[in-house]
């Protein structure tokens, strides 16, 4: 089954973190995860930026229209800020 990652932007949260993740847990979808911090944008060439990534979650699902019922509920979401769904590569 396919893997994907839920790539979060921003810091708000609406809601509680613990009860959207049993949620994952409960369907079997969530695979890992997390919070991450003091990070830089970085291009060549141009000034260093502030890095907008503020976590991570790796969901198993059938496709990205599932990943995609999944965010609701997302506490980052839900206070307005931006998730990426972005499906793995598989190694060969």
């Amino acid at each position: 089954m396919p893997q994907f990652m839920m790539i979060m932007m921003g810091s708000a949260s609406a809601g509680s973190w613990e009860t959207y993740l049993e949620k994952l847990i409960a369907k079997g979808k969530l695979r890992g995860g997390s919070s991450l911090a003091n990070g830089a944008r970085v291009a060549k060439g141009m000034n260093d930026g502030d890095c907008k990534v503020t976590g991570y979650i790796r969901l198993e699902v059938a496709d990205i229209d599932e990943a995609r019922t999944l965010v609701a509920g997302n506490p980052l979401y839900e206070a307005g800020g931006f998730v990426e769904l972005l499906e793995e590569i598989p190694d060969e």
